[in-house]
């Protein structure tokens, strides 16, 4: 009997960075290092990438753990760490390129490209979201992803459709974001008790297209976050294997958690994760694989049908991130999140109103103004803007008028920066995360005003000031 085993590490941080100067500030609550991005890519990032342990005879042996497990990286940490450490970058291409030489398919998977809450973005902003969250792979890879990553799996019909017009063959979701499983002709409910995660599921969408989707173990998932898998590695690849003596004959177990597991929240984390690879290779019964590699040999024979705009991290779907539903980490705060609804609100009315002038203002010089925003990051990336701003113009431009476009497009950069899911994650307002979204608010505010000279943002700030943000400068007149 043999089977196979997929572990995923999502590997993520909010973007830190000041609007104004690029640059993160110091942030002594990550002492010894000066902001937490150096800290967590010390102990996590770094570190999983040449893991020091002893094999079975007590040997010494170094481990990359990106060379066995599925993984993601937030494109916007991921140029951070292009800007401040190359040598970590190249390393982990190079752990995908290996990957690909093993299995035929990447470990790594996209993520849409701002880690927003997509199923609360309308169309357009879904699309460009996960236009970039491609344009960044393919820059990095050198080729296109099969798989994405959604932020906190956060899902509805809509955002599957986007994801398969561009391209994207298959998602992760939590087993709980599983409604009902087509069997023997009949739709069947399921629970993420009942639903069966050993293989992976036909999403039908409309127009006749579809996706694959993989549900992860919800057990071992917890075991790894709260239940203190990683305390040793042997044990739980012990677990793992006998998890999969109960599995039919080339069954699939997976799970998914924060790639911050290994290493930062649980220290030592990527050790442990070393010595569960190091016993996992060496055992016959096991393959370990990504996501594509068992696709391509095993697609799904079932159908399954999404629990819409639901999550990974909220009970309640995806009202985390729009309303007081109750999620919170210190249940002290518990019924104290109305902000989350302002919030999104006001930001939503900012939103659209940057949004319409920016289209007013572009029509005049390109055929689509959206088509091009979807199109820039890839054009940033591989520094081709001006071609590819004169390929979307229905006039020929004047070096004034390519240098107005691109403050247009830097314009709705900030745009989508603002809705970064880790604004309302958390239980107040004051926190870093949620200053960090109003100064992109700030930031899109006073960039427009490069082009408009009037007052648009009044009502606005109102609605900000009316929240108790007294603490940050959103008041501009």
């Amino acid at each position: 009997m043999h089977r196979f085993v997929c572990i995923h590490g999502h590997f993520y941080q909010p973007p830190r960075e000041d609007p104004s100067s690029g640059q993160i500030p110091l942030q002594p609550s990550a002492s010894p290092f000066p902001n937490w991005n150096e800290r967590i890519l010390h102990e996590c990032y770094q570190a999983n990438l040449s893991v020091s342990i002893q094999n079975e005879c007590g040997e010494p042996q170094t481990v990359c753990n990106y060379d066995w497990m599925s993984f993601n990286i937030g494109p916007t940490l991921f140029d951070w760490m292009e800007q401040h450490h190359p040598t970590v970058v190249k390393e982990v291409i190079a752990a995908h390129h290996r990957s690909v030489e093993r299995t035929g398919h990447s470990n790594a998977m996209a993520q849409v490209y701002h880690h927003s809450i997509l199923p609360l973005a309308d169309r357009v902003d879904k699309e460009t979201e996960v236009r970039w969250g491609i344009a960044d792979y393919q820059y990095r890879f050198g080729c296109r992803p099969e798989g994405m990553w959604l932020a906190e799996t956060a899902v509805d019909t809509e955002t599957l459709e986007v994801m398969v017009d561009a391209g994207i063959k298959y998602v992760v979701l939590a087993a709980r974001q599983a409604k009902t499983v087509l069997e023997e002709g009949h739709w069947k409910s399921v629970t993420e008790h009942t639903l069966n995660t050993s293989q992976s599921y036909w999403c039908e969408l409309p127009l006749g297209k579809r996706i694959a989707v993989y549900f992860y173990d919800p057990d071992l998932a917890m075991d790894v976050a709260f239940r203190g898998a990683l305390n040793n590695g042997v044990d739980f690849a012990n677990k793992i294997v006998q998890r999969t003596h109960s599995m039919k004959e080339d069954a699939l177990l997976n799970f998914a958690t924060d790639g911050e597991s290994y290493g930062h929240h649980h220290r030592h984390g990527e050790v442990a994760l070393g010595y569960c690879f190091e016993r996992l290779v060496k055992d016959p019964s096991i393959t370990l694989t990504n996501y594509g590699a068992y696709l391509e040999h095993h697609p799904p024979e079932h159908s399954v049908r999404i629990v819409e705009n639901s999550s990974w991290s909220c009970a309640h779907g995806v009202d985390r991130w729009r309303s007081n539903c109750g999620c919170v980490i210190d249940p002290v705060m518990k019924g104290k999140q109305e902000w989350r609804r302002s919030l999104r609100d006001v930001l939503n009315r900012l939103r659209d109103i940057t949004r319409t002038l920016f289209l007013e203002h572009t029509h005049v010089w390109l055929t689509d103004p959206m088509q091009l925003r979807h199109d820039w990051k890839y054009a940033v990336l591989t520094f081709t803007e001006e071609s590819t701003i004169q390929a979307h113009s229905c006039v020929p431009l004047s070096e004034e008028q390519l240098k107005n476009i691109r403050n247009w497009m830097q314009q709705q950069d900030l745009a989508l920066k603002m809705f970064t899911s880790c604004g309302w994650f958390f239980d107040s307002h004051e926190g870093i995360e949620a200053q960090q979204i109003l100064e992109y608010a700030q930031a899109l505010i006073d960039h427009t005003h490069i082009f408009v000279d009037w007052s648009f943002e009044t009502p606005i700030l109102s609605e900000l000031n009316a929240l108790l943000y007294s603490d940050v400068e959103v008041h501009k007149v």
